[in-house]
């Protein structure tokens, strides 16, 4: 085959992340264990010709502070699950060079309190998100979230994807098919695109999905989001799917 023949520079590229994602994954462990924080000069995986140094990952945990979102039975909170997952994204993102954003970084609502806040606060803490993304130029923007529903059999990842940007749906497909392929072989869940219910994907330009990681209405499933391990895994298939479909921006 020759040097610039396309199905050999794809095999190049996805030998490449797939050099990316061991080194990320085995990095992460490595500074969750030992509590180290990730260096900000650099990091291991794709040479930075390989991934578009003009993206940022915009990574949104959802909820947080008086907001905590669904609860299991156990009384686990979605916003702490929503964050940590988020955490763990951004390390192997930016352990790979990819730059990236994160909504928040604690366990507080994003509204102003210098203002009349009150019966306002999930309304100032939407439009802080969307203004975060909107602050950056050729952002994707990845919110972090977990299900309930009043049935317990119900379970299993899903991406709900903006209306607004061809790609969304994209990324969308790129998410849920890494989950089924990788982690949950029984999901057969597909995506959905998302309504006027959902205020950051309705209004986003830009490449914007928002994952529901999980039931905590599920007993088992509920189970697995209270692991660490679990968490981890998760957050390493985000990880995959958003490094696969920035490689496929830069095809």
């Amino acid at each position: 085959m020759k040097k610039n023949d396309p199905l050999t520079q794809t095999l190049l590229t996805l030998t490449l992340l797939c050099g990316a994602l061991t080194a990320a994954m085995a990095l992460v462990s490595s500074l969750i264990a030992n509590d180290i924080a990730l260096p900000t000069d650099g990091g291991v995986g794709l040479d930075a010709g390989t991934i578009n140094s003009e993206i940022t990952v915009v990574i949104d945990a959802g909820h947080g502070g008086e907001d905590g979102g669904t609860q299991s039975a156990e009384g686990m909170y979605e916003k702490d699950i929503n964050l940590e997952i988020a955490r763990i994204l951004d390390t192997m993102l930016r352990a790979n060079g990819v730059q990236t954003v994160m909504t928040r970084t604690e366990d507080i609502l994003l509204y102003d309190r210098n203002v009349d806040y009150h019966g306002r606060k999930k309304v100032l803490d939407l439009a802080a998100r969307k203004r975060i993304a909107e602050e950056n130029e050729n952002a994707i923007f990845v919110s972090i979230h977990m299900n309930s529903f009043p049935e317990e059999k119900y379970r299993g990842l899903q991406v709900f994807y903006s209306p607004n940007n061809p790609a969304s749906e994209s990324l969308a497909v790129q998410i849920q098919n890494t989950t089924h392929e990788y982690l949950q072989q029984q999901n057969d869940r597909k995506i959905k695109k998302a309504t006027s219910s959902i205020y950051l994907l309705d209004r986003l330009q830009c490449p914007a999905v928002l994952v529901e990681c999980g039931f905590l209405s599920n007993p088992e499933e509920a189970a697995l989001l209270a692991q660490s391990d679990y968490r981890r895994e998760l957050a390493f298939v985000l990880f995959s799917a958003v490094m696969s479909y920035i490689s496929s921006q830069n095809a």
